[in-house]
This record gives structure tokens, C-alpha cells and sequence, in this order.
């Protein structure tokens, strides 16, 4: 063999083998996530705590609140785990499911949350779900922390202040993006400087059948922040 036809066959094999490399590592990262091993972290992947207004004032509106809950569940992807928490007064209080990635589990634990009466503690379930949030997120996938909360804003008898409230989220560096449903009023005092402190968003639909495109404008901005 001549020296450049030499030279010839050693730059194939260098593209053969470093086409192998590639092809073997892409299988055993694929492997590796098909047996639900550590991955790459995904960009954009979320934990999430959805946060649910239960109290009386949403008795009109229940079903509304409920499909608004599962359409952020159904927008969860691949890398993003969630948890649900409804609350009225904070005895009531509650975590109706765990962390989990399983959408179905979700669903179900929405399906079965129910109106009760009591005076709403918006600050205490926000405070709760923060701390659930800060401990149980999987911290090994960089995930953003972010919390949903479902409300018509109307606090009235929290243990934690505001001021409280907003440290804890921004020492856990969690986000808070408001969905405001209401029946008659939409209470904006609070609600505000949780958005603004955090660096989430609000938002209100004025009317029901905007319901949906406001949820959707939520689910968008909790990806592009």
C-alpha cells in the first residue's frame, strides 16, 4: 500500500471509530434513562407545588378550579415531579399527594379535593408548601422550584406574615405564579408581593371562558423565567 493510500485508510478508520464512540454512548445514556437511572438534567424542568384555595368561596366555581388544576398536571414533562396541597383555614391544611411524576396519581388527588368552610390562610398554605418544597425536591436534578397557587387572594387569618412568607421563598428559591379564580372578588394585597418578591407572575381571567388562556399563559411563563 502506497503512503498516501495509507494515509487515506487511517482517516476512515478515525471517522469510523469516533462514529462508534458516538453511537455507544447515545445507547447507553438512552439505557440509563430507560432504567431510571441518573440523567443529564433537562433544561426547563421543574419541581412544582400546585396549591389549592378549598374554602367556601369556591364553592360556585369548584369545577373551574379543579380543570384548571389539571391542566397544570397534563403540562408536567419528562424531568418535572409535583405535589398537591389544598387548604382552607390552617388546620386544614393538607397534602393530598406527595411528590410524585405520575400524572395519574395527580389527577386523582385533584379529583378528590372538596369545598369546606373556615377562614382562608392563604399565607400559611404558601409557607407550608415552601418548606415541603425546600425538603422533599429532588435536589440532585437541578430542577426549578416554582409553586402554582390557585386563589382568590382573600387572607384572612395566617400565623405567618408576609414578610415571613417571602423570606422562606426566596431563601429556597422558589417562584410563585398565581392563577386568580374568584366568584365575586379577586384580592390583590397579598397575592402581589408574593409575584413580585419571587419573581413570579399573575393570572386573573376577567371572565370564565378566559380561564383557559390564562392557564396557558401561566404554564408558558413558568418555562421562559
Amino acid at each position: 500500500m502506497s503512503l498516501q493510500g495509507f494515509s487515506v485508510h487511517m482517516k476512515r478508520f478515525s471517522l469510523l471509530t469516533a462514529f462508534l464512540l458516538t453511537a455507544t454512548i447515545s445507547i447507553r445514556a438512552q439505557q440509563t434513562a430507560g432504567d431510571g437511572g441518573v440523567t443529564a438534567n433537562r433544561p426547563g424542568a421543574v419541581s412544582l407545588g400546585i396549591v389549592v384555595d378549598n374554602s367556601g368561596s369556591y364553592r360556585t366555581i369548584f369545577e373551574r378550579v379543579i380543570n384548571s388544576a389539571n391542566s397544570v398536571i397534563n403540562d408536567l414533562r419528562d424531568g418535572d415531579e409535583a405535589f398537591l396541597v389544598t387548604f382552607v383555614d390552617t388546620p386544614k391544611i393538607a397534602l393530598r399527594q406527595e411528590f410524585t411524576a405520575n400524572k395519574s396519581d395527580l389527577r386523582d388527588a385533584v379529583e378528590n379535593m372538596f369545598v369546606e368552610g373556615g377562614q382562608t390562610a392563604v399565607l400559611d398554605a404558601v409557607m407550608f408548601a415552601a418548606r415541603y418544597l425546600s425538603d422533599q425536591a429532588n435536589r440532585a436534578s437541578g430542577n426549578s422550584r416554582v409553586i402554582v397557587l390557585i386563589t382568590d387572594g382573600d387572607e384572612r387569618q395566617s400565623d405567618a406574615t408576609t414578610e415571613q412568607v417571602v423570606a422562606a421563598l426566596k431563601a429556597a428559591k422558589i417562584r410563585v405564579f398565581v392563577l386568580g379564580l374568584y366568584d365575586e372578588r379577586f384580592y390583590t394585597k397579598v397575592i402581589d408581593r408574593l409575584v413580585r418578591e419571587t419573581g413570579g407572575a399573575k393570572f386573573v381571567p376577567k371572565l370564565p371562558r378566559d380561564t383557559p388562556a390564562s392557564v396557558n399563559s401561566l404554564l408558558v411563563s413558568i418555562r421562559e423565567k
